[in-house]
């Protein structure tokens, strides 16, 4: 049987979050026997607190548990990543470089105190019933197995994340087969029993996967197999249109070397063409330009008074053939008349002879000199335009070339690839062939041995499970007492909860007629008001959010009852009235109540989250309670104890209202009322005896 942690007192030194009542850097909280509330607001560090606490208790392992249901979950410590281990450090500015929390807790019948380094969570100090014990984690871990009499500290993990701890995540316990199997294995039998448990699915999970591995690579040598045996079935047809398509392949090739050779030549013959073109143009624009020169000294000294503008327009007359007076194009007759009368030294505009003495440079321009001037001009337009047209067809001649290489190269890359692909299916030589069998049955003969081996382990395994499973049931009916007592408590339907196994393989290989192995687990049956009877409750959305949440709570409070016969035991939820309807407030403090002022050789603790004014759960727990002398003495009040808020300091007025009405509603069935120092205490921030 097992142990749970019996909180005595934690001690929070020099965290931002928590300075104290004084402001000193120091928090203490003591664990009362019966109820612990710390009470706070929204942003006082209330689920802060409670992580703190469970990191103090766990340190920095943890297990890998999925979001949904458990199911065959590895249990194997993992450290946590360096963030998770800075997880108090990111919350503060200083990122806690001086700050540590002490945890003093029982186990059984040890007691140890633990300090932590919370910008890390390193193990400072470790004692065991007042001797200082090793600060490495390992002795930590292993220590806490053994006073927790559980098989290893992932079952310690387990434990604490799903049972004693009720974050506000709500693991739902009675609707998890897999961590009822988990849980009934690590608190009712031994600790040597349940790590043999642990083992033998480990093994299983294992082999498992090795031959979900090793079934894969025999269906590939198999596909393997069967594409060679199917390649040598086709391999005469294979060949002869291999044969065929390497004929074609080779013409191809030769075309194509064919067409690069004559690419090159249309290439060189295009840019000789070009440059023949080029050297035409030129000499066409020269001699052009000499005619034109020859014209305009011509006109010059025909007309040697005429306005500069008309001496303009006959010039570009002469050479354009065009007439800037009214912009018609192509005048050539006009043109010839014009050059007629020069030669004939007539006035272009009146046809009278013109007597006139020559310049020197006009001289030399005789008619004979025009004559030959404009002859190698007409010349030179010839030849430019005999250039430019074999320089068009070295380019056309290049371009369809260049078009039929592409065309050749497209053809020569598909033909190329059908022989690859034909290639590709010619069966192999011998030798692979003999490789490949051989590697086919040396992966069957693996399977083979494999599924063997992990069907003798799922048969030895469900043969375990049958010997201990027994003994397991028999706490079936103390649970299903204590689940009664706590559920009816609360609901006002009739619930109950039954001996249910559960029927699970282990594994996901195939299990060649084992039968799957039956674990132990429960299962919940309730009434209903639209139908007669108890009805089972297979799923968590067969129930109300509020009775999901308690019918869970009574389930949690049955096996901590039952597996720890021989010691109290510790609870801690947060914000149990986050999901709760007024109507079960008061049911809902008797059970947590009953749960408190309980326990086996001792009284429990019951550690509960609550915001100051979230409803009357807390003044009726407080009540339900009823410590000795001070009804608001199991109060941890971070309004004092905590930095204040923004929404604190601007409604401060308003949360002195909500205080006083809980000290009011607290007080409500003692004969003395609340005294009136005591809102005036809370709004000035002093401490008035009912917070730590």
């Amino acid at each position: 049987m097992a142990h749970f942690p019996l909180l005595e007192q934690m001690i929070v030194e020099h965290y931002g979050l928590y300075p104290g009542k004084d402001g000193q850097g120091r928090f203490e909280i003591p664990f009362r026997e019966g109820l612990t509330l710390i009470l706070g607001a929204n942003g006082l560090g209330k689920t802060t607190l409670i992580t703190m606490l469970f990191r103090m208790l766990t340190g920095t392992g943890d297990i890998p548990l999925p979001q949904g249901r458990i199911g065959s979950v590895d249990l194997s410590v993992q450290n946590l990543d360096r963030w998770s281990q800075r997880q108090f450090a990111n919350r503060v500015n200083d990122g806690a470089q001086n700050a540590s929390a002490q945890l003093s807790f029982q186990l059984g019948a040890k007691r140890f105190q633990v300090t932590r380094r919370l910008r890390d969570l390193a193990l400072t100090t470790f004692i065991i019933d007042g001797e200082a014990a090793d600060t490495e984690e390992l002795t930590f871990r292993n220590a806490i197995a053994a006073a927790a009499e559980l098989g290893s500290f992932g079952d310690w993990i387990l434990v604490l994340r799903t049972l004693v701890f009720y974050f506000e995540d709500r693991r739902a316990l009675v609707w998890d087969p897999g961590a009822q199997k988990q849980l009934l294995r690590a608190l009712l039998l031994s600790p040597t029993l349940a790590q043999e448990w642990t083992r033998r699915e480990r093994l299983i999970l294992e082999l498992d996967s090795r031959m979900r591995n090793l079934d894969n690579a025999l269906k590939r040598e198999k596909r393997e197999s069967a594409k060679i045996d199917q390649k040598s079935t086709s391999a005469p047809g294979v060949r002869q249109a291999l044969a065929a398509a390497q004929t074609h392949l080779d013409k191809l090739q030769e075309r194509h070397a064919t067409l690069v050779e004559r690419l090159d030549l249309t290439d060189r013959m295009r840019h000789r063409a070009r440059l023949d073109a080029l050297r035409a143009e030129a000499e066409q624009d020269r001699a052009l330009r000499e005619l034109e020169r020859a014209r305009l000294l011509t006109i010059d000294a025909h007309l040697p008074h005429a306005d500069e503008s008309i001496r303009f327009i006959l010039a570009r007359l002469m050479s354009d053939a065009t007439c800037l007076v009214c912009g018609t194009e192509d005048v050539a007759a006009r043109r010839q008349s014009l050059e007629q009368a020069l030669e004939a030294r007539h006035c272009v505009i009146c046809d009278s002879l013109i007597e006139m003495s020559m310049p020197a440079d006009v001289t030399e321009i005789t008619d004979a000199r025009l004559q030959t001037l404009k002859a190698a001009y007409d010349a030179s337009v010839v030849q430019a335009a005999d250039q430019t047209r074999e320089r068009d067809e070295a380019n056309a001649a290049h371009l369809a070339t260049s078009a039929e290489l592409a065309a050749c190269a497209q053809e020569r890359d598909e033909v190329d690839q059908k022989v690859r692909d034909l290639q590709a299916q010619l069966p192999p030589d011998q030798r692979r062939v003999t490789d490949q069998q051989r590697r086919l049955d040396a992966a069957n003969e693996l399977v083979i041995d494999m599924r063997a081996r992990l069907k003798v382990a799922r048969t030895e395994f469900g043969e375990f499970l049958g010997g201990h499973r027994a003994h397991i049931a028999q706490f079936a009916d103390a649970i299903k007492a204590k689940f009664g007592e706590a559920a009816n408590g609360f609901l006002f339907e009739d619930s109950q909860l039954s001996w249910s196994p559960t029927r699970m393989q282990v594994g996901q290989a195939g299990a060649d007629g084992v039968e799957p192995v039956e674990y132990p687990a429960f299962a919940v049956d309730l009434t209903g008001s639209d139908f007669a009877g108890l009805k089972r409750r297979g799923d968590p959305e067969e129930v109300s959010e509020s009775q999901r949440e308690f019918i869970d709570l009574a389930f949690r409070m049955a096996l901590v009852h039952v597996a720890a016969p021989s010691s109290a035991a510790s609870l801690v939820i947060d914000a149990p009235e986050s999901s709760l309807d007024a109507v079960f407030v008061e049911r809902a403090a008797t059970v947590l109540g009953l749960f408190a002022k309980t326990g086996n050789h001792g009284t429990n603790r019951l550690v509960v989250t609550s915001n100051l004014g979230s409803g009357t759960l807390v003044p009726r727990l407080l009540q339900e309670i009823n410590a000795p002398g001070d009804p608001m003495a199991p109060v941890v009040d971070l309004f004092h104890a905590g930095v204040p808020t923004r929404a604190m300091v601007t409604w401060k007025e308003e949360y002195a209202a909500l205080w006083t009405h809980l000290l009011k509603a607290v007080h409500s069935d003692d004969d003395s009322e609340p005294e009136p120092e005591d809102e005036r205490d809370y709004k000035s921030g002093d401490d008035d005896g009912h917070g730590h």
